[in-house]
C-alpha cells in the first residue's frame, strides 16, 4: 500500500488547469492533450461503475492487480511509495516501462496519486525495453453519485519514435481506463 502522504501537492510539473486541451477521443472516454512547458501531456476521464473509495485502493494496491489488466504486464513494489511499471505494447514495438515514487493526497474530495520518474537500483534498465525516465503524471478518483469519476493525466511523449503517437495516446488512455475498472470488478459507464 502506498505511504500516505496528505497535504502534498500534486507534481508543479503538470500543466495547469488553465491549460488549453485538445479533444483525440469522446468515447468511450474523454481523452484531451496538450502542450506544456514544451512536452505532450493527455488525458483521459471516464466513470466506473465502482465507488471511490474502492477504486482508490485498488490503485493503491496496484501490485495485486496486474493479473487483470490487459496494459500491465507488471507492477514491482521496490519501496512502500516506489513502483517500477512494464506497459504491454503491441509487436512489433517494444514494451515501455517507468520507475515512479507516488504520493497519494485528497484534493477536491478526491484521493489523489500523483508520480514522479525516479531511478532505481531494484529496475536496472532492460534493453529489451524502452525506459520513460521523464514519465510523471496523477491518477484521480472522484466520487460521482456511486459511482467514480477516473482522470489519468500524464506525460504523453512514448518514446522510442513511434510513428503515430496520437494513436497510442488514445489507446494508453482508453487502456489505462479500462484496466482500472476491470480491477476493481467493474467496466467503464460513460465518458
Amino acid at each position: 500500500m502506498f505511504l500516505l502522504s496528505f497535504g502534498l501537492a500534486a507534481h508543479a510539473g503538470l500543466p495547469p488547469a488553465s491549460a488549453s486541451w485538445s479533444l483525440l477521443a469522446e468515447s468511450p472516454v474523454k481523452i484531451e492533450c496538450t502542450t506544456f512547458e514544451e512536452r505532450p501531456y493527455c488525458r483521459a476521464t471516464g466513470i466506473i461503475g465502482a465507488p471511490s473509495d474502492k477504486a482508490a485502493t485498488t490503485f493503491a494496491e496496484l501490485d495485486k492487480h496486474v493479473d487483470q489488466m490487459a496494459a500491465i504486464t507488471m507492477v514491482k513494489r521496490l519501496e512502500p511509495d516506489v513502483l517500477h511499471i512494464v506497459m504491454d505494447y503491441p509487436w512489433p514495438i517494444n514494451d515501455r516501462d517507468y520507475v515512479a515514487r507516488f504520493t497519494r493526497s485528497e484534493q477536491d474530495g478526491a484521493q489523489v496519486f500523483a508520480w514522479t520518474p525516479i531511478e532505481h537500483a531494484g529496475a536496472p534498465v532492460d534493453p529489451k525495453i524502452v525506459r520513460l525516465p521523464w514519465l510523471d503524471g496523477e491518477w484521480r478518483f472522484a466520487p460521482d453519485g456511486e459511482n467514480t469519476r477516473v482522470t489519468y493525466l500524464w506525460e504523453a511523449d512514448p518514446g522510442g519514435g513511434i510513428p503515430d503517437a496520437n494513436m497510442v495516446r488514445k489507446k494508453a488512455g482508453l487502456f489505462a481506463l479500462t484496466d482500472i475498472a476491470t480491477a476493481c470488478g467493474t467496466t467503464i459507464l460513460s465518458p
